[in-house]
């Protein structure tokens, strides 16, 4: 299972200093990225915008072909309230900040996981680009 995230991360407004800002936007990812394997869907939520939209690759089963699926903010928000998805870990790496102007940045990087989804291991070592909101 491979995910990109493309809404993403709610964040305060770019201030114009580009290191404190920088500096701002990966400490949230790192918090967004700890908030599910504490298991607090409320603080998983507050760092995703209401448009929040990830892309998940599902491999080919023997019932259907690889395909593309939307996980919407609120499935998967629920899915860590409910326990139906389980973190052990998640681990960031190799973050970039990209600031464009006063008012767009993309985080990338690269992220590994632990854990499981309806109780099937989901653990992966994909990368991801974020746009902040």
């Amino acid at each position: 299972m491979v995910g990109f995230a493309l809404a993403g991360v709610a964040v305060t407004a770019i201030t114009g200093n580009t290191q404190a800002d920088s500096d701002h936007l990966l400490a949230s990812e790192k918090a967004w990225a700890q908030a599910p394997v504490d298991r607090d869907a409320d603080r998983m939520a507050g760092y995703m915008a209401d448009e929040y939209v990830e892309l998940v690759w599902e491999t080919a089963t023997q019932t259907a072909p690889a395909h593309w699926r939307a996980i919407q903010k609120k499935e998967w928000v629920e899915a860590v309230r409910r326990g139906t998805d389980v973190y052990k870990s998640v681990e960031l790496r190799n973050l970039t900040v990209h600031l464009q102007g006063s008012n767009l940045a993309v985080v990338t990087g690269e992220y590994s996981q632990t854990g499981t989804s309806d109780g099937k291991d989901n653990s992966a070592k994909p990368g991801f680009t974020r746009t902040p909101g």
